[in-house]
């Protein structure tokens, strides 16, 4: 297993790079990010509990060892044999993980102050380029997670004609970004602005723009993709697993983009002369 310190910095690393947007939208305090730290990281490390639980520890062994347990920080791709080898570096890694994550959760709020003192409104394409960012980059980590869940990074590694699951993971990266730009085109250029600064009514437009994309992608394209190739992996015409990824990217992105778009609108300029200071 990786070391406990990396499960707990992992852990509340990604409970702060989630709550940064939620916090901007809806006006939360930074100084409540400091209970994210902890929080996070007794989630990232809960699956270990087996360590040190007085009863069932043969049933909550048994759990740790599953792939289900990548929804606690992570934890199951940190106990990979890859990452486990690793010892020193994945302490390294997951202390720079979590000092890139404070940044972030900081430099968010300061940028947030900032164009509330610009006296400027921003570019609807700046808002829609930041959100898309933002989204994109949420929802391939949520996708990884549900990849992970289905062992299919060799699956995704077929898409270049290779089994490696450090390629197939890499390529998720690409896929995801390219779905998010894919997404953002066809909801803004579908959907009423207003509907796309709802976090709850884009998330669900966005689950279903994701089954629009598996649609065309996986049942359309994918067969067509692997036969240039000259791959002799046939592909099943209903794949419930690559349903339930595009689904739920879609609806991932749809929420973040929500969030992210509402925040940014949401910013309103102050005027010369206003002293006022920002409760954030």
């Amino acid at each position: 297993m990786a070391p406990a310190i990396a499960h707990f910095l992992v852990g509340a690393s990604l409970l702060l790079a989630f709550a940064l947007p939620l916090c901007l939208r809806y006006q939360i305090d930074r100084e409540y990010g400091l209970w994210l730290i902890p929080l996070g990281g007794l989630w990232g490390i809960a699956p270990d509990l087996h360590n040190i639980a007085p009863v069932l520890q043969t049933q909550l062994f048994g759990l740790h060892n599953s792939p289900w347990v990548d929804l606690f920080g992570l934890h199951y791709t940190l106990d990979r044999p890859i990452v486990r080898q690793q010892y020193l570096p994945s302490v390294f890694a997951s202390i720079l993980v979590f000092c890139l994550a404070v940044a972030i959760f900081w430099l968010g709020f300061r940028a947030y102050d900032g164009l509330s003192m610009s006296h400027r409104d921003l570019h609807p394409a700046v808002i829609s380029g930041v959100s898309t960012v933002a989204a994109a980059g949420y929802a391939t980590l949520v996708m990884a997670v549900m990849v992970g869940l289905q062992d299919g990074f060799r699956s995704v590694a077929l898409l270049v004609d290779s089994k490696s699951l450090i390629v197939g993971g890499l390529l998720l990266i690409p896929l995801g970004i390219g779905l998010g730009v894919v997404t953002t085109l066809g909801l803004e250029g579908l959907v009423e602005s207003s509907f796309l600064a709802n976090p709850p009514t884009a998330a669900l437009l966005g689950g279903g723009f994701g089954m629009v994309i598996w649609l065309v992608g996986i049942v359309v394209l994918l067969p067509l993709w692997l036969g240039l190739l000259g791959t002799s992996v046939s592909v099943p015409f209903i794949h419930w697993g690559s349903l339930l990824v595009c689904s739920v990217f879609g609806v991932v992105f749809g929420g973040i983009y929500g969030v992210v778009r509402g925040a940014l609108r949401s910013v309103r300029p102050r005027q010369l002369g206003d002293n006022s200071v920002d409760s954030m």
